[in-house]
């Protein structure tokens, strides 16, 4: 009962997570981000930079910062994955008690 309505609820922030991740990853331009939701990054002193190397100096801004955000969605996928096992294993847990139950009754001669 509120277990499962726990794990319903997990996977439904699961399922959001995963639609925010892809949806960065579906971006081909800058608008295609709501600039409103989401922080956005201020490089100062960018015009000081070549022309050329601008977007190395943005690069350079901004790997670390997907490095770690690439490093969380790998954890959330893992944990999300170990959840689904464990939801399967309890549901087979479940239903193998339920057999054996059934079993048990038939053999000791009553009807379920």
């Amino acid at each position: 009962g509120d277990e499962e309505e726990e794990w319903d609820a997990l996977d439904q922030e699961e399922v959001e997570a995963m639609k925010e991740i892809s949806s960065a990853l579906e971006a081909t331009s800058l608008d295609d981000v709501d600039v409103e939701q989401y922080p956005r990054f201020v490089v100062k002193g960018i015009s000081k930079v070549k022309q050329g190397q601008r977007v190395d100096a943005l690069l350079k801004v901004l790997l670390p910062a997907s490095k770690v955000v690439y490093a969380k969605q790998m954890k959330d996928k893992e944990q999300a994955r170990l959840a689904a096992e464990l939801r399967e294993k309890r549901e087979m847990m479940k239903r193998q008690h339920k057999e054996r139950k059934a079993a048990e009754s038939k053999r000791m001669g009553y009807l379920y």
